[in-house]
């Protein structure tokens, strides 16, 4: 069983959500553990292993793969901060990660894998509350974001998700803080 004293929050959603900005924002005032998003530094280890310049070679590799070093990465970032902080905040979770797992998926045994880590480790150490940040219309390098893929994303992730989970509307920073730290302080009775 874990320790009841720790507590581990996560930031899911889409890209471009402003779970990033919002969890190193959060993690400064409170003084906390975070987890940054794993995926980009994996890709990174991948790319000084094998070479691959982007993640459509790693899909056209094994995707899998991929994934499933992503979430021991995740589980073993989460459990290194727990060990220094009561209070660690994720910046994605392990719902995330299935998403791509799913989705991106090349090797049935390996996915299978996959989720088994995945449930023992929602049985060892679930989250405490997960906010699921809902994305915002983003415009980058004068070409709008493709929305409804991202509203996708969003609705499989909560559907992903055995918690409940906390809706964190598109809200300015500051305004999405003090959201945060409201549902914080009342002990997460928001989820729905």
């Amino acid at each position: 069983m874990p320790d009841e004293a720790k507590k581990l929050i996560g930031f899911s959603g889409p890209s471009s959500s402003g779970k990033t900005t919002l969890v190193n924002r959060l993690a400064e005032k409170l003084g906390c553990g975070k987890v940054t998003e794993v995926a980009s530094e994996v890709f990174r280890k991948w790319k000084e292993k094998h070479g691959f310049e982007s993640m459509a070679e790693i899909r056209m590799y094994s995707p899998t793969k991929f994934q499933l070093e992503v979430l021991r990465e995740q589980i073993k970032r989460e459990e290194e901060e727990l060990k220094k902080h009561n209070l660690v905040l994720t910046d994605r979770t392990i719902y995330d990660n299935l998403f791509y797992a799913i989705f991106y998926h090349d090797d049935p045994a390996l996915l299978d894998r996959y989720v088994r880590e995945l449930r023992k480790r929602e049985a060892e150490r679930p989250y405490w509350m997960i906010f699921l940040c809902e994305p915002v219309l983003h415009v980058k390098d004068g070409k709008q974001r493709d929305l409804n893929a991202r509203l996708f994303q969003e609705f499989v992730i909560r559907r992903l998700t055995l918690q409940p989970v906390i809706y964190l509307p598109a809200l300015g920073l500051e305004e999405r803080i003090r959201y945060v730290l409201k549902i914080l302080q009342s002990g997460g009775d928001r989820a729905c």
